[in-house]
């Protein structure tokens, strides 16, 4: 171990999904432990990294711990990572958290030179990990100690051992982010959603869970289906730290389901109001249509909210039955119509290619999103990943058919009777007949603000419409 004060280095696994903004988790993270040790976040997205790069950080700085977040289009990178961690400095205990291996974690452990994972909400249990190596002098934990810290997977033996994940109801003892190892302004014009209309621009939680158990989404099995809100009074603290310190001139509420509260997210809006922090803010991550009545509405407008996105899915009833989406796709024109009448974007989220689904089902979904008032859509195809309830059927029955998870743009699944190149082609013409009209081309370009905006979102274009 250090001779100083120990050290955590944290890397976010890159991947080509990766959004330019900062890495929350591992943001939380930090401030978990930076009481105990001297920490740095490093992501692939503020400056070059790769393997070899890596290494060398590795290599001069000898971090005694080193932690991974991973995600599942990251995790075929991982092993070239905890390898890099390992050539460069042998004797620190190298640790992956997240989606992947909290889904994962025996074949996670089996794909890399890990000492353990953490299932689960990590930051209470990495505290305990530090804690272990530093007071080990220089020993790193074996079987005995991992098994103390909960949400922890390791070899043991032939197998692999996991502890039992403890859910913390009062998310408030987490506190907020390390924002000085990760500042909004050093990131590229590229957010989360991947527009904005000022910068710099930070994504902020104000809850966690979700009790929803939609058939494509990881939150309930890998966060938990108990959601649990942080406290306007500390959600203010962190918006005015953001704005006084660091300079932000937006926010974006990153939660999984920020309006399933009405009343809490009323209470939030009110807050914001009432400490004069209002400024423009968006929900990119997708809020149910059902909560957005006229009194939320109007308290998110008066709060700064000018653009909301909505998780629709699908324009069939039967495929969001098949989703368990619980969705009343009558409802939302007339939300839609809300959002635009208060002066504010509406964007949309569909699925294509999902089990089950026909060519007259992605028909009624390019259908409903041609009818609305959209400012974006975003057409991505189905993906099984790990820790949702159609990964788990499907690897049960159809797992020659899941393909690769590597990446949203690419196919990832063919059901039975499709091809690789029908399905590009059903993404394709999705987003051609979207956004081949010419008031919608208008609209879009009116939403990139800066040329750094303009010049990713080609970028990611080009990805998305890739041909095979």
């Amino acid at each position: 171990m250090s001779a100083a004060r120990p050290r955590v280095l944290l890397l976010k696994i890159p991947c080509a999904s990766d959004a330019a903004a900062p890495p929350l988790g591992l943001g939380y993270l930090a401030a978990t432990v930076s009481d105990l040790a001297e920490v740095r976040i490093l992501e692939g997205i503020r400056q070059p990294m790769d393997p070899q790069t890596f290494r060398h950080v590795v290599a001069s700085w000898r971090p005694d711990v080193v932690g991974f977040s991973v995600n599942t289009h990251a995790a075929p990178n991982l092993a070239a990572y905890a390898r890099a961690a390992e050539a460069g400095h042998p004797a620190g205990l190298r640790v992956a958290g997240g989606a992947h291996p909290t889904a994962l974690p025996a074949e996670t452990l089996a794909s890399a030179p890990l000492h353990c994972v953490l299932r689960g909400e990590a930051e209470l249990p990495f505290r305990q990990l530090v804690r272990l190596v530093v007071g080990g002098n220089g020993t790193l934990p074996g079987p005995a100690a991992l098994a103390t810290v909960p949400g922890a997977a390791f070899a043991d033996g032939d197998g692999v051992t996991e502890v039992a994940v403890e859910l913390v109801d009062d998310i408030d003892r987490f506190g907020i982010p390390a924002w000085h190892l990760m500042p909004p302004a050093d990131y590229p014009h590229a957010p989360h959603g991947a527009f904005a209309q000022h910068y710099p621009v930070a994504p902020i939680l104000t809850s966690r869970g979700c009790p929803y158990s939609c058939g494509f989404c990881s939150v309930p099995q890998l966060v938990t289906q108990k959601i649990r809100y942080r406290s306007p009074e500390l959600i203010a603290d962190e918006l005015r730290l953001l704005r006084n310190r660091f300079g932000i001139r937006e926010f974006q509420i990153v939660d999984d389901n920020f309006t399933i509260d009405r009343r809490r997210a009323i209470a939030i809006c009110e807050h914001i109001v009432a400490e004069g922090l209002v400024m423009p803010w968006s929900c990119p991550n997708g809020v149910r249509v059902d909560a957005l009545d006229d009194e939320l509405l109007d308290a998110m407008r008066a709060a700064g909210c000018y653009s909301i996105s909505l998780g629709l899915e699908s324009g069939s009833p039967a495929v969001l039955a098949r989703m368990v989406k619980h969705l009343d796709l009558d409802i939302v024109p007339a939300v839609v119509d809300r959002i635009v009448a208060r002066g504010m974007e509406a964007h949309a989220f569909f699925i294509l290619g999902y089990p089950g689904e026909t060519e007259a089902d992605v028909d009624a979904t390019i259908r409903l999103a041609r009818s609305l008032p959209l400012t974006r859509a975003n057409f991505s195809l189905f993906t099984p990943l790990p820790g949702t309830p159609e990964y788990d059927r499907l690897s049960a029955g159809q797992r020659d058919r899941i393909l690769n998870l590597g990446d949203f743009a690419e196919v990832s699944y063919v059901a039975p009777g499709l091809t690789v190149e029908t399905l590009k082609a059903q993404q394709r013409r999705a987003f051609m007949s979207f956004y081949g009209r010419p008031r919608q081309l208008g609209r879009l370009a009116l939403a990139v603000r800066t040329p750094g905006a303009g010049y990713h979102l080609a970028r990611r274009a080009a990805h998305w419409l890739r041909a095979y």
